[in-house]
C-alpha cells in the first residue's frame, strides 16, 4: 500500500541508493574537520557556552550528588540518570526518581545556537577549501 505515492515500510532509492546520504561524503567532511582543527573549535565553542551558562558546574555537582546519595554506584548508572535528565529538560531543582535534587540539565538555548553557528562556520570553511 502506498501513501502519496511512497511505499510504506520500504526505503525509496535515491540516485541508485536506499539512502540520500553518501557515507563517503560524511567521512570526507569529518576528516576535513579533523585535519583543519574544526572539530576542536566546535568542541571549544560548545564547552565555553556550557561553562558560561553554569551547565558544566551543575552537571558536575549533580554527578557528585548521585554517587554520594547512592543513587548511582557505577559510571553506567550515573550516565543513564544524567542522560535521562538532559533529555527530559525538567525544571530546575525538580525532584527525580532517584530522590536527588536535580538542576535542569537541558542544553541551554544559547549553547545550541552558538554550537550550530560554529558547525555552520566550520562546514563553510571545508566547502571553501574543496573549491
Amino acid at each position: 500500500m502506498t501513501t502519496n505515492g511512497i511505499s510504506n515500510g520500504h526505503q525509496v532509492p535515491v540516485n541508485g541508493s536506499t539512502s540520500g546520504w553518501d557515507p563517503s561524503v560524511r567521512d570526507q567532511i569529518i576528516m576535513a574537520l579533523m585535519q583543519n582543527g574544526g572539530l576542536k573549535r566546535i568542541q571549544s565553542t560548545l564547552r565555553q557556552r556550557l561553562d558560561e551558562a553554569g551547565w558544566s558546574q551543575d552537571l558536575k555537582e549533580y554527578c557528585i550528588a548521585l554517587f554520594r546519595s547512592g543513587a548511582a554506584t557505577t559510571y553506567d548508572d550515573a550516565l543513564t540518570i544524567i542522560m535521562r535528565r538532559i533529555n527530559s529538560g525538567d525544571d530546575e531543582h525538580a525532584a527525580n526518581p532517584e530522590g536527588v535534587p536535580a538542576p535542569n540539565l537541558a542544553i541551554p538555548h544559547e549553547a545550541k545556537v552558538d554550537g550550530a553557528d560554529a558547525v555552520k562556520k566550520e562546514l563553510a570553511t571545508v566547502v571553501k577549501a574543496k573549491k
